[in-house]
């Protein structure tokens, strides 16, 4: 028979007491706290719900940097250089594609240029005392057979740029008979034409700051013949490379015109 708990007296508040295979804490005010580190708990595992774990401190711009400051310093210092570089090759150099045939068959269309942006680069000097001239150009000017890039005379919002050959400068007098270019007198030998034009034009003598331009292609070509004189100051620059296509990738060597005397052609009455 087994033994009640009242058959073995009053129970010691201190000590639990057993049901069955069940331990059961003490109850009430004679309840032991547990002794040691288990009597203040730390949570572990529950560091995202701990309500009182303390705040962490704030992270410094320094420590959520991938880099360090000497690396981004290096590297701003590397972007900066780059668009300075990019800045003065713009300033020197800017490249164009060949948008129609007026130039053929020396440039076709839809190659790329690269245009010399100070080739005839002019300094205004009016401002300094004791300077004899006004204007200072200290690689040159445009020349006879220079392949120039401007924008279109007609164009107010430059849209359009064109690209032409100088046939006569400032002073000279031009004419055309019978599609032949005539400057000062002399005929011109031009052996970069393309299709021969057999059109007239007047003498015309070119002022003083304009150039008279035409293109290569003589028969499709909307140059001096039709709008008249080329201004100078609408000009971007010089033709001086072709970088496509690859196979006439080069230099530009600019064809001077020359007399049709010297070239052993015939002259135009």
């Amino acid at each position: 028979m087994q033994n009640s708990p009242a058959d073995n007296g009053p129970l010691d508040p201190r000590q639990p007491a057993s049901t069955g295979d069940v331990t059961v804490p003490p109850q009430g005010d004679g309840a032991v706290p547990p002794q040691g580190e288990a009597a203040f708990p730390d949570h572990a595992g529950l560091d995202i719900d701990d309500p009182w774990r303390p705040p962490a401190p704030p992270r410094s711009l320094g420590s959520r940097w991938p880099l360090g400051w000497s690396q981004v310093s290096e590297t701003l210092e590397v972007i900066a250089l780059a668009i300075l570089m990019f800045m003065a090759v713009r300033a020197v150099g800017q490249n164009f594609i060949v948008d129609g045939r007026s130039m053929e068959p020396t440039f076709l269309n839809a190659e790329l240029l690269i245009v010399n942006r100070v080739a005839y680069l002019d300094v205004d000097l009016s401002w300094a005392p004791g300077v004899e001239t006004e204007h200072w150009r200290p690689f040159g000017g445009p020349e006879q057979g220079d392949v120039v890039v401007f924008i279109y005379p007609g164009d107010l919002v430059h849209e359009r740029d064109f690209i032409k050959r100088v046939i006569a400068l400032p002073g000279q007098t031009v004419e055309i008979r019978d599609g032949t270019a005539i400057v000062d007198g002399v005929t011109l030998a031009e052996p970069y034409l393309g299709d021969k034009w057999t059109g007239d034009l007047a003498p015309q003598v070119v002022p003083d700051g304009y150039l008279f331009v035409m293109g290569d292609n003589r028969e499709n070509s909307l140059d001096s013949r039709a709008w008249g004189m080329l201004d100078q100051q609408l000009l971007i620059g010089r033709v001086d490379l072709r970088y496509w296509p690859f196979d006439r990738m080069g230099l530009f060597d600019h064809d001077r015109p020359e007399s049709a005397v010297t070239a052993g052609l015939s002259v135009a009455p």
